[in-house]
């Protein structure tokens, strides 16, 4: 009895000995590995502002095999949340939202990782050279679990390898991507209501004056229409681009109206009504001359590589301020384009 008794007063020791080292341990701990990816920081930003497409380089995805996953919220930003239940009963089911986002500098997740409890995460971007310096770091809170204080010594040596593994692979996609900076201008995903226009189909060369000169046409034909037929004008003025190649600029140029028209809206009338798209679109402000519209298409057509964005129609401009009493360089156009 005495041997047991002092092998029971042993482990009880022990024990305390061991929750009090516990105490001692530090509650929170912090893990980050970083990558210098040669790409624009708002190109890799594209890559870390949601999680639609966070399994394309995740390195948690052989972690948890055959884990189901679900998407709420917005694409991209604040509210974008993904959810995964494991089919595997030893493995965790939680969650991961987008709860800040600064553009191009920073993301903040808050990760639910269901009985371990909740942590956060966040991607810090900083300009280097030529390209960016992407930064993932993990914070917890252990609190009272002792267990947790004592898994924080390894937690680096466990989670670090798998943050270096996804950084590089993220650096692999981010690099295949056009080296396109768009952060100078103003540019996001939204939704467009469908609006009344009356319009005339017009063509010119690709050079701004016979642009200029072409669109200057359509539109007098357009406001000729609508004042003959007592329409009332509802908006600014509308360029749709029918193409834009090596036969030079094809478009619409319309004007949206309020009203119905009472004569020569027929299909061989030179002015038409019909309706513009209605629906998600990626929308750029461009300020200047019309000359570097081309440029900010670009930029729009990066953004939505960098952001697996689908085209679905026709793009538009809509001409925001009137070049007859604006200034060149204060000229306000909006880009749209139609997306999936």
């Amino acid at each position: 009895m005495k041997v047991l008794k002092r092998i029971l007063i042993t482990i009880v020791a022990i024990v305390l000995i061991l929750v009090v080292i516990g105490f001692l341990l530090p509650k929170t701990r912090h893990v980050e590995r970083s990558v210098v990816i040669d790409a624009p920081p708002c190109a890799v930003f594209a890559q870390v502002n949601g999680f639609r497409h966070f399994n394309d380089w995740s390195p948690f995805v052989a972690v948890v095999p055959g884990a189901e996953y679900d998407f709420e919220g917005p694409d991209f930003g604040v509210g974008s949340k993904m959810t995964w239940t494991a089919t595997d009963p030893s493995a965790e089911t939680g969650g991961q939202t987008v709860v800040a986002s600064t553009p191009y500098k920073r993301v903040d997740v808050e990760l639910d990782l269901g009985s371990q409890g909740v942590s956060q995460a966040a991607y810090l971007l900083q300009p280097e050279n030529q390209g960016t310096r992407l930064t993932w770091t993990f914070d917890t809170d252990f609190g009272l679990n002792i267990f947790g204080r004592y898994f924080g010594l390894i937690l680096d040596r466990q989670l670090g390898p798998l943050y270096a593994q996804g950084l590089a692979n993220l650096k692999r996609i981010a690099e295949e991507l056009p080296k396109v900076d768009w952060s100078d201008i103003e540019i996001g995903m939204t939704q467009v209501p469908s609006t009344t226009i009356a319009y005339s189909t017009g063509e010119s060369s690709r050079e701004p004056a016979d642009i200029g000169a072409a669109l200057g046409a359509a539109y007098g034909r357009v406001a000729v229409f609508i004042a003959a037929n007592g329409l009332q004008i509802a908006g600014q003025p509308i360029a749709v681009s029918n193409y834009w190649d090596e036969r030079g600029y094809g478009f619409d140029a319309a004007m949206p109206v309020s009203g119905r028209p009472t004569r020569g809206a027929g299909p061989k009338s030179p002015v038409r009504m019909g309706e513009t798209y209605g629906g998600r679109v990626v929308r750029a402000v461009h300020v200047g001359p019309y000359t570097g519209l081309e440029e900010n298409f670009h930029k729009v057509e990066a953004f939505m590589i960098a952001h697996r964005l689908e085209n679905n129609g026709r793009s538009w401009e809509v001409f925001v301020s009137d070049p007859g009493n604006t200034a060149e360089e204060e000229l306000v156009t909006e880009i749209y384009q139609p997306v999936k």
